[in-house]
């Protein structure tokens, strides 16, 4: 099953574009360099390295999200294949990206060691992750607890890819690591407007609410998760904080 195909993903990477943007241009990246754009999405960081004259490949496990990827960026390559088992060469890129998209595999020490195989040393790896703290972590919190209320999870915890010493734990074999916090901008919106999209177009929302809503948790989830939003600030000119870690490899 397409699980991240779901829904209307586009909207949600609309949103994080800037942040692409802004891990991209950490890399620094110069004219021909390879980059690996891991759990791509819509592809917004393979856009933003082709934009920096780079060769980008982009990488995700979402059939149709890639196709988006290809129209969007025709200058990229794109693959179908998990983070946890990188269908490349040791050393083939020289850096490589992961927006909000590595942090959901599993198990992520198996994702962290392929992300650093497949960067050549002396190459660079940017990942962003969300703190626990801000309005999306709020809410995002919310859903998963009322989730794991329902069907607990299988398996071992997720390794916690916003703690700084998680990162660093998983990151630091492979060569020395930059943590460093920036904000996004909520433009125009209220905690309402951001419900209903999550709701509406987001497929973790979408899988959360066929599993919530035949018990009668959604509405209760709705109710709580607005006022989280409200409360952590989200609306018009409201910032979420997130974490931009940068490998430098050995």
């Amino acid at each position: 099953m397409d699980e991240w195909g779901v829904g209307s993903y586009e909207a949600t990477a609309a949103e994080l574009a800037p942040v692409s943007d802004v891990a991209v241009a950490a890399l620094g990246l110069r004219a021909g360099e390879r980059v690996l754009d891991v759990a791509c999405g819509t592809g917004n960081a393979s856009l933003a390295a082709d934009a920096a004259g780079a060769r980008a490949t982009g990488l995700d496990t979402s059939r149709r999200l890639l196709e988006v990827a290809r129209e969007r960026c025709p200058g990229a390559e794109f693959v179908l294949a998990d983070a946890t088992e990188l269908p490349f060469a040791d050393g083939q890129f020289d850096s490589a990206v992961s927006i909000f998209g590595v942090i959901f595999a599993q198990p992520p020490e198996q994702a962290a060691a392929e992300l650093a195989r497949v960067v050549r040393p002396g190459g660079q790896i940017a990942i962003t992750t969300w703190p626990p703290r801000g309005p999306i972590f709020a809410g995002a919190s919310l859903m998963r607890e009322a989730v794991a209320g329902v069907r607990p999870p299988e398996g071992a915890s997720p390794a916690d890819w916003g703690d700084r010493s998680v990162l660093e734990r998983l990151l630091s074999p492979y060569g020395v690591v930059e943590i460093a916090e920036h904000q996004l901008t909520y433009e125009n919106t209220t905690p309402e407007d951001v419900w209903e999209r999550w709701e509406r177009l987001h497929p973790m929302w979408i899988r959360a609410r066929g599993l919530l809503q035949p018990t009668g948790a959604w509405e209760r989830l709705r109710e709580d998760s607005i006022a989280a939003l409200r409360e952590a600030g989200m609306g018009a000119g409201a910032t979420a904080p997130y974490l931009l870690t940068v490998v430098k490899r050995d």
